[in-house]
């Protein structure tokens, strides 16, 4: 194969020319493009203009909140969140309006009030049954104060409370007395939030009635409805007792099985309503109570056949007695009842002038008290002439009155403080998860003297987080005045 020839200088350099024409016009046409790029986007070099000074008064907001939590103990190490709090950004983040609430205020039931003397509806200023405050600290939470115990972040209450006649007696306060626990509970539940549930519990002894079966919330409807309901509790003579509710609903008692509740136990007065609270499961409970009895227990069949023999040989003993002063049992018992229908007559007629002057009736639980002093001295205060039982046919010779009747014994014996506890506790561990706060209010008479009731109420109160107090007529008196004065701020 023959070598191939040698090209000259000449030859070689005019053979690159094209090559070299179109890097050259490639290198030109790359210059001019990043010179119009940068003419266009960049532009000529800027000489920045001083801004505007700043708005100060943010600035000052800002300083004030962190000079405010510095005194106040509180974190300041992230400033950026009081920015964040205090903007005033037109596109700031905001919350979506809020809408119109409905404005239910002190008149929302037409002055509905409750005055003195017979405890009926008359002018006052009424409840608000709007979406009250109470010092919320959450969704459905807030601070409840009832008869100067306060209790923290509830939103589930019941009251207990006893309208037996017994708290309706002088000896206790009567009707002025329970005007203002009525009005007080009233007072309570018309500041609840519709967040907020409730119920009252009403006794009368082991008579239970109840505003709602189950707990109901705090709304408008709800706290009218109440209103109503409530106004007629103990509102006047003929319109006492559980049966003074109307439309109340009786209670179903539910006692759960293999908690440990002795079968034989037979619940307080005061008892059995706190059942009926616990069984509606709430995380607070005001109880009010005039009564401090634990309740009973069956006794056993030696101990019956005991108090069987017992009752036989008194009743023997009385009859002897009987005979002796020529009396006939049944004779002395109905002589003894006319006389007690006729001074019941002659109390009807005065507690009617009562009311027609605006005045509280006179209520006994027990007839025999138409023959004790303080209530015979209460009659003659009032302007009235003195009972005078007629005894005849049914006292011995020297005029003391025959009380004996018939001996019926029963199958029971008192039970102590520790049985009481014991079945509450239960019952509080079957129905709730965590503990309801139970608050004791005990209404006695003003010549009551601390004892053995006082404190074991008391100790029964702490252990379940609450607190006891006594209540009298006149310390029921200082807490309205203080929650009118409160009010009328």
């Amino acid at each position: 194969m023959s070598e191939a020839p040698k090209l000259s200088l000449y030859r070689r350099l005019t053979s690159s020319v094209p090559i070299m024409v179109t890097v050259i016009i490639h290198a030109v046409v790359v210059g001019i493009a990043g010179y119009l790029v940068t003419e266009t986007i960049i532009g000529k070099k800027k000489t920045f203009e001083e801004a505007p000074p700043a708005d100060t008064s943010f600035k000052k907001q800002v300083e004030h909140r962190l000079q405010v939590a510095r005194k106040s103990g509180g974190s300041t190490s992230s400033p950026v969140s009081a920015q964040r709090i205090v903007s005033t950004a037109t596109d700031a983040l905001q919350l979506p309006e809020m809408p119109e609430l409905p404005k239910v205020g002190a008149s929302s039931l037409n002055g509905m009030g409750f005055g003195a003397g017979m405890g009926t509806v008359g002018a006052g200023s009424g409840y608000n049954t709007g979406l009250g405050g109470g010092g919320g600290t959450g969704a459905g939470f807030m601070s409840m104060s009832f008869l100067g115990v306060t209790n923290q972040r509830v939103s589930k209450v019941v009251f207990a409370v006893d309208v037996s006649l017994d708290l309706m007696d002088i000896k206790k306060g009567g009707f002025q007395a329970f005007n203002i626990i009525r009005e007080q509970i009233m007072r309570l539940i018309s500041t609840l939030s519709p967040a907020t549930e409730f119920d009252v519990v009403l006794f009368e002894r082991n008579n239970i009635r109840l505003f709602t079966e189950e707990l109901t919330p705090g709304s408008v409807e709800n706290k009218t409805r109440f209103f109503e309901w409530m106004k007629t509790v103990n509102s006047n003579m003929n319109s006492l007792g559980v049966s003074s509710a109307k439309g109340s609903i009786p209670w179903r008692k539910v006692v759960p099985p293999n908690v440990g509740i002795d079968p034989d136990y037979r619940p307080g007065w005061w008892v059995t309503p706190v059942h009926a609270a616990l069984q509606l499961k709430p995380e607070v409970i005001f109880l009010i109570t005039g009564s401090a009895g634990t309740g009973q227990l069956e006794i056993s069949d030696a101990e019956w056949t005991k108090r069987q023999l017992a009752a036989e040989k008194a009743d023997k003993e009385m009859l002897v007695e009987f005979k002796k002063a020529k009396l006939d049992p049944d004779t002395v018992m109905k002589a003894r009842n006319d006389a007690f229908a006729k001074t019941a007559a002659d109390l009807n007629a005065i507690n009617k002038k009562q009311e027609s002057k605006g005045k509280d009736p006179f209520i006994i639980a027990d007839k025999r008290r138409l023959s004790d002093a303080d209530f015979q001295a209460a009659v003659r205060k009032a302007g009235y002439p003195e009972f005078k039982l007629d005894t005849t046919g049914w006292s011995f010779a020297d005029g003391k009155p025959i009380w004996w009747h018939w001996s019926l014994p029963n199958k029971l014996s008192g039970a102590s403080w520790e049985d009481a506890q014991k079945y509450i506790s239960r019952l509080q561990s079957a129905f709730l998860r965590q503990t309801a706060s139970l608050n004791i209010f005990y209404f006695v008479g003003p010549e009551f003297k601390p004892g053995a009731a006082s404190e074991n109420f008391t100790k029964t109160a702490r252990r379940y987080n609450g607190k006891f107090e006594i209540l009298t007529t006149e310390r029921l008196k200082q807490i309205q005045e203080a929650a009118d004065k409160a009010a009328a701020k």
